[in-house]
């Protein structure tokens, strides 16, 4: 009990203290946009117009060591969290204390130190202390007959944190444990000083985080048989999300990035739920310390994942603006360290004063000029860089809205599932960019499992994918808008999967890229990687036993852990040839794509398909009989299975719709909303994603696309060597798309949310 009143006093301490001790590091030298070190397509883009430009025009996959993107890391981040893993691994100190000042305000305080690995593996040490104030009010307003009760609440807050990641030169998790439990060694971000400031060690980060929020709700509920609870309900929330960071990039560059995020969230959902086990009835360790509610907290937690049965679904209408100010200082310049210093004045007001200054940050509609904005972006950049006596590198804005869908199921132990479905559009405005602005339409469609989830230990098995559509227009500062530029996403990974599974990630890839160019006829493998030289299967089991009965399978092998990107790139020249394509050419690289299952019939009777005077598509109903030697009127002993003569009206059907769908995205007479209806046509329907680009892929010239796949892997298998690699195809570069699609990925990883190890 000694140990857990010491443990106690120094949660205290860290809430109360700590935010003014400060001691030395270490910390990462990574980078939070493509520019600064490399990252994702910009880089690969530059690397192919060196290869071009030593006359290499090999259309093979050609390897690379491009450094990967944030969005990579964070993905693959997102992948491990949670798994079954060391101990060492999951170690962190977590201190917490919370208490009520009134009955509807609160104060919550808290350490939390833990390890993480950058992607090379090197180690890093995060501090981060979080204080927040909460305040709450729900209230009862109708009472539903053989329902439930209807309630309405209103709560806001204020959560601040001070966040320092510090690099280790270890790899080794279980080497650091000590270093883990130093508390008195714990850094916080403030009183931020000159001194300090020079102290900081090469790529050492802090991070000043502020969430201003409130939120209204209303819900509705019910309980079933007492063991299943039913629940609708309704939410809006605002929130302003400013925050500071600094980063240490090397001896002679320190980097200051100044964000400000306003966001508005309406959101409705349902969900059902097994009745939960409240933390007030675990009772494990009794008292009302830090430990005692801690662990009661956890407890019940991790209990109600073995038997809380889980089914929600949601859906929420976000919109928004995200304001960037970024400077270069020389921390050997004790000048512009001291008005650093005094820019941040050592406490918050530095959240409140850039918060004054974005009161400035308007709001534009699509429509809006190319100029709108601009004169805001320039007013904030000039007004903080004259306060830090420096120019800013970077000075932009990404106005966005959109909606998304969410659903969870939870089978407790055995399995879950989260699917969403999103669309959104970006706006994005930088100085750095001649009043140029990047429209881009984003359609979006993540899946996550998690298999065999262990309560207190972690998850087994995981398979997380991500696959996003962006339809980007540039408009120049003059308002001339640029023909729509399309680009594919794909982020792929699992924990301990078999060998087939790793390679069907590549093949999904292949399976894309084998149709490039091919005008309806067939496929070219030269363009794809091989999946069994990467992850080579088991030589085939002989089998003694002859019973047919008797289920047998070629042996496989497991897997610790893989992820990959696949990234394919139209050119504005491509997508015109999509868009313009004529019917007979949709209709042929179509029906190439079904002969993935119809080939036997597809083969017979292709040339039979026509397109007809109101655009459809059509076929000589007794050429087809006779070519397939079939009756008109087959009989029904067919076992509710379709006839040929159905897979034929079948298939002349859905290429009819398909290419209604690309005519409807040619339709469109301003280039804007070609975009956007390229984007859901890419996304929506039976044919989406991979399987609408199989299609489209045929119709252009191979020198108008580009694309890329990257694969890592942690294999754990002996006698195989691990791959961390990037393959390249499509490499003529003499089209010079690739400067639009450069500046999207560098503005969306700039504006993304910050992970972990980043600034």
């Amino acid at each position: 009990m000694t140990i857990l009143k010491q443990l106690s006093k120094l949660s205290l301490a860290a809430v109360s203290l700590s935010l003014f001790s400060a001691s030395g590091a270490k910390a990462a030298e990574l980078s939070f946009d493509g520019m600064d070190r490399g990252a994702g397509l910009a880089a690969a883009m530059q690397e192919l117009k060196d290869r071009a430009a030593t006359g290499d025009d090999s259309r093979a996959p050609v390897p690379s060591t491009t450094t990967q993107s944030n969005e990579l890391t964070n993905f693959f981040d997102h992948l491990k969290d949670g798994a079954l893993d060391s101990l060492c691994k999951k170690a962190e100190i977590k201190l917490n204390k919370d208490f009520k000042l009134v009955e509807v305000i609160g104060i919550d305080g808290g350490l939390k130190r833990r390890l993480k690995a950058f992607p090379d593996k090197r180690l890093a040490l995060l501090d981060e202390i979080n204080l927040k104030l909460s305040v709450s009010f729900g209230t009862e307003v109708l009472q539903v007959p053989n329902v439930g009760s209807l309630n309405i609440g209103i709560s806001g807050g204020v959560e601040g944190k001070s966040v320092v990641v510090r690099p280790l030169d270890s790899t080794r998790y279980c080497k650091e444990l000590d270093t883990l439990i130093k508390l008195y060694e714990v850094k916080t971000v403030l009183p931020v000083t000159a001194k300090r400031i020079n102290k900081m060690e090469k790529g050492e980060i802090w991070k000043l985080p502020v969430t201003v929020h409130y939120s209204i709700s209303a819900g509705i509920g019910t309980m079933i048989s007492e063991v299943v609870n039913v629940s609708i309900g309704a939410g809006y929330t605002r929130a302003k999300k400013p925050s500071v960071s600094l980063y240490k990039m090397d001896e002679n560059n320190l980097r200051l990035r100044l964000r400000l995020d306003y966001v508005k969230v309406k959101s409705v959902g349902v969900s059902a739920n097994t009745v939960e086990v409240p933390v007030g009835d675990i009772g494990l360790i009794s008292g009302e310390n830090l430990i005692a509610t801690t662990v009661n907290r956890e407890l019940a937690k991790e209990i109600n994942k073995m038997i809380a049965f889980k089914l929600a679904y949601s859906h929420a209408m976000t919109s928004g603006q995200k304001l960037l100010l970024e400077f270069y200082l020389d921390p050997n310049n004790a000048e512009q360290v001291d008005r650093l210093a005094e820019f941040l004045q050592g406490d918050f007001n530095t959240i409140r004063k850039f918060i004054a200054m974005g009161l400035k940050f308007n709001t534009f509609s699509e429509e809006a000029s190319g100029q709108a904005g601009v004169g805001e972006i320039e007013e904030l950049a000039d007004q903080a860089g004259s306060e830090l006596n420096a120019t800013s590198t970077f000075a932009g804005s990404d106005h966005y809205n959109g909606n998304s869908n969410n659903f969870n199921i939870n089978i407790p132990v055995i399995h879950n599932h989260q699917n969403s479905w999103a669309s959104s559009y970006h706006r994005y405005q930088s100085l750095n960019n001649d009043g140029a602005t990047i429209h881009v339409r984003q359609r979006t469609r993540v899946s996550n499992g998690d298999t065999i989830n262990i309560p207190l230990i972690g998850t087994v098995v995981k398979y997380n994918s991500q696959q996003h559509i962006y339809a980007v227009n540039k408009e120049a500062a003059g308002g001339e808008v640029s023909r729509p530029v399309l680009l594919y996403q794909k982020y792929e990974g699992f924990l301990r999967q078999g060998d087939s599974t790793a390679r069907g990630m590549i093949d999904d890839a292949n399976n894309v890229l084998k149709y490039a160019g091919r005008q309806g006829n067939g496929v070219d493998m030269s363009n794809t990687l091989p999946s069994a030289a990467i992850f080579p299967p088991l030589p085939p089991q002989e089998y003694t036993n002859q019973n047919n009965d008797y289920m047998q399978s070629d042996p496989v092998k497991t897997y610790k852990a893989a992820v990959m990107s696949f990234k394919l790139v139209f050119a504005q020249t491509a997508v015109q040839d999509i868009i313009f394509a004529p019917a007979q050419l949709i209709m042929k690289s179509f029906m190439n794509v079904m002969r993935e299952t119809e080939a036997a019939i597809i083969d017979k009777v292709m040339d039979l398909f026509t397109i007809n005077e109101k655009g459809k598509v059509d076929y000589d109903y007794k050429a087809v009989i006779k070519r397939l030697d079939v009756s008109p009127f087959p009989d029904n002993n067919n076992n509710g299975q379709p006839t040929p003569l159905d897979i034929v009206r079948n298939l002349a059907y859905a290429a009819t719709k398909f290419i209604e769908r690309i005519v409807s995205v040619r339709d469109e007479s301003d280039l804007k909303a070609q975009s956007e209806r390229l984007a859901k046509v890419a996304s929506s329907g039976e044919m989406k994603y991979e399987d609408f680009l199989k299609v489209v892929i045929q119709m252009v010239d191979v020198k108008d696309i580009s694309s890329e796949i990257y694969i890592h892997t942690d294999k754990r298998v002996k006698d195989e060597e691990d791959v961390t690699q990037t393959y390249s195809m499509f490499n003529n570069r003499d089209n010079g798309f690739d400067s639009t699609i450069a500046d999207v990925t560098q503005m969306r990883e700039r504006f993304n949310d910050p992970g972990d190890l980043t600034d």
